[in-house]
């Protein structure tokens, strides 16, 4: 009895609040159904502005690339041909195409980045009949707005399209010291911005969007739309004074609103509109039938109500993830829109540095199952460190690529080994010779000496870049042969190493070796595409070579294979025991008599336990003592604390909780003990970027190392604070 008394309570108390949660929608529908047209008035209103901020940011965005090409030619002096190739080099989408067109005289002629329609090679592009879809004067304007042509028909291929425009100065083709004016149009189908404009398919079935101008000419027309003009539409269908005309045409232009008329058949119908912000003059207008906007709201809160009493937890959790998830897809799409090129080369750079990573994880594991073996532990850990430090080079080429780009590349002389060189060759190969069954054959010749001093990473650089290459352009079970060879120089105290590496894979055609050194070339084939890289290879190789002195030459015939060869004069070093053992132990000896660095006393502000670890290990080894602050503020507080000559320099980590190192550094230089104030401050640090050390110099820091850390680069720091150079 009681157990039915209680289920009979609970289905009461359930019934109850069933019964309380209908009543409360039942009367809320009530409450509200007469304010229902408003709602609905105001929430196309909404819409309509998030389109426009969706137009806006689609209009910037392609803007900001149109710009992007206008900055880099015109700091690149280029001829016509020239930037209309660097244009098609960075092509995304296949709709887009970019016209320029010469201004300094009548013709208005140029070249587009894609052919007429029905030709394979017609490239030259004429805007003399129809004139340019935008005012030179407006292209003067430095106000920030968005330079967006009036819809008009693309020349090349009859589609209507906008341009996005930027003045640019190009070199005569026949004489380079003498410029030319011209205009930079990138051209994109209408049609790619009536795509963003997508309405919920349900609620607003009936809306139309239209754009129009300054003047009211439409630019994008709906279907529902009559006349050429929208105030012309209005008129023709609804009674209005000339006062109350220029009052509409004012709105339009200034502010986001709506407002009721009358359309073609006499139905009443609304109109939202909202200027666009980066373009002045453009308004988006939408249109939907007044009857579209008269519908039940009682059975919507109704249903609501109940499902929320029901099922609360479930929509709670979906709704919450749908949240999360547009946010995502919101961002991702800004992402995608503003770091596109970004987005691609770090995406093609991911063959090449785990090409090293692959052989350092697999050489690693060979070490952890021959623990035992000494010779193979020792061998293996050597390998690690050849790839490792290929991995680096690869990293910071990748972080600080305007360095290849503006011809900054440096050399690093030191002893190192021809015959580590060839064997790293080997190691780095082996596993993509074993995925793509490739008869590989590596061959040294006549190599006299074997030790050598130059740019060890630089070398292995150029030898991998080029030996990747044909590995990757290989079809499975080709062939490749690299062949590294020692001849006599024309210089004493030189040898001349030559380097050829020759493939049977796909080759090259004439067309693409005439800029094959140039940045993010890639030969155009459907072979190609299918292989990851990012067309930088070669124009870092090329340079490279350059600055080293040596020639890089090339053999190839389309369909038969590649032969590359590359020679430098490089000089010999003095026997390994007179000249890389001293370096050796400069690195590594553990005996505080050995080292001339010894006594110094480090303050270390390193927050990572493991970092602090290796750093620790390593500076002890050279008879230098550490002490360790784990954060910004406690390394500010220990300096304050000390007396001057406790500590000759710190070591000052970037990211850090409780204060970062900029912060400490700034605090530090603040301390009222000059002395101490001016102590000697060096960031290690991982941010690795060349604003990142601009930074770290603002903020009163004496010197930058990236980490990893070379324990020779923090030798050479430390004697400088020694001997006072810092």
């Amino acid at each position: 009895m009681r157990i039915a008394n209680k289920r009979h309570l609970i289905i009461l108390v359930n019934v109850a609040v069933m019964l309380g949660i209908v009543g409360f929608v039942l009367l809320y529908a009530q409450r509200t159904a007469g304010d229902s047209i408003s709602t609905e008035v105001a929430q196309f209103e909404t819409a309509t502005v998030t389109m426009e901020q969706v137009t806006t940011n689609y209009l910037k965005s392609e803007q900001d690339i149109c710009n992007v090409w206008e900055r880099y030619i015109d700091s690149n002096p280029m001829t016509i041909d020239e930037a209309i190739s660097f244009i098609r080099s960075s092509h995304v989408s296949p709709d887009d195409s970019a016209h320029i067109v010469f201004t300094d005289d009548d013709s208005l002629e140029g070249l587009s980045t894609r052919p007429r329609t029905g030709s394979e090679d017609y490239y030259d592009v004429s805007y003399k009949a129809i004139g340019l879809p935008i005012q030179l004067d407006k292209l003067d304007e430095q106000d920030g707005t968005v330079n967006v042509s009036r819809s008009y028909t693309n020349p090349m291929n009859g589609v209507q399209s906008l341009a996005f425009c930027d003045k640019i100065t190009l070199v005569d083709s026949d004489d380079r010291s003498k410029q030319r004016e011209a205009v930079l149009l990138r051209v994109i189908p209408t049609e790619k911005l009536q795509e963003k404009w997508v309405f919920p398919s349900e609620r607003y079935k009936d809306a139309e969007v239209s754009l129009v101008d300054s003047d009211c000419n439409y630019i994008i027309k709906g279907h529902d739309y009559k006349n050429s003009n929208f105030i012309e539409f209005y008129k023709s269908y609804n009674q209005v004074d000339a006062a109350g005309v220029e009052d509409l045409k004012e709105r339009l232009a200034s502010q986001s609103g709506s407002f009721f008329m009358n359309n073609s058949r006499g139905e009443e119908c609304l109109i939202a509109y909202s200027p666009i912000s980066e373009n002045r003059g453009w308004t988006i207008l939408n249109y939907i039938p007044s009857s579209s906007l008269h519908r039940s709201t009682v059975d919507w809160f109704l249903v609501g109500g109940v499902a929320f009493a029901l099922l609360f937890l479930l929509i709670f959790d979906m709704a919450l993830m749908n949240w999360f998830n547009a946010r995502l897809d919101e961002a991702a799409k800004e992402a995608e829109a503003a770091n596109h090129a970004k987005s691609d080369f770090l995406s093609a750079m991911s063959h090449d540095i785990r090409t090293p990573m692959n052989a350092i994880l697999g050489l690693t594991t060979i070490a952890q199952l021959n623990v035992d073996d000494q010779a193979v532990v020792k061998d293996s850990l050597r390998k690690i460190e050849l790839a490792s430090n290929h991995l680096l080079t690869l990293i910071n080429d990748i972080l600080d690529i305007s360095k290849v780009e503006s011809g900054k590349l440096t050399l690093t002389p030191a002893p190192f080994s021809i015959t580590e060189v060839a064997e790293n060759l080997a190691n780095i190969a082996q596993p993509m010779v074993e995925d793509k069954s490739i008869d590989f054959n590596i061959h040294t010749n006549d190599m006299e000496h074997e030790y050598l001093y130059a740019d060890q990473l630089r070398i292995n650089q150029v030898f991998i870049n080029i030996m990747s290459n044909a590995l990757k352009y290989t079809e499975p079970h080709g062939r490749v042969d690299v062949d590294l060879q020692e001849l006599a120089s024309d210089t004493p105290g030189m040898v001349r190493l030559v380097y050829r590496v020759a493939d049977t894979g796909m080759g090259m055609s004439e067309e693409f070796m005439e800029r094959m050194y140039e940045s993010f070339s890639r030969q155009t084939d459907s072979r190609v595409n299918k292989v990851q890289g990012t067309g930088l290879g070669l124009a870092i190789t090329k340079q490279m070579v350059d600055l080293m002195g040596g020639t890089i030459e090339c053999q190839s015939k389309l369909g038969e294979g590649t032969t590359f060869t590359v020679t430098l004069d490089v000089p010999i070093a003095q026997h390994e025991d007179e000249n890389t053992a001293s370096e050796s132990a400069d690195a590594l000896a553990s005996d505080g008599g050995q080292s001339d660095v010894a006594g110094v006393r480090v303050l270390a502000a390193e927050d990572n336990d493991i970092n602090w670890e290796i750093i620790n290990m390593l500076l002890e080894m050279h008879g230098i003592e550490s002490v360790r602050a784990e954060n910004g503020q406690i390394a500010v507080d220990m300096l304050a604390s000390s007396q001057p000559g406790d500590f000759d320099l710190v070591f000052m980590d970037v990211q850090m909780p409780v204060m970062n190192g900029i912060e400490a550094t700034k605090a530090i230089r603040a301390l009222p003990d000059e002395r101490l104030a001016a102590i000697p401050i060096i960031a290690m640090t991982a941010d690795a970027f060349s604003e990142d050390v601009a930074k770290c110099m603002d903020a009163g820091m004496n010197g930058h190392i990236a980490k990893p850390i070379d324990i020779k680069i923090v030798m050479k720091e430390i004697r400088r604070v020694k001997e006072g150079k810092l």
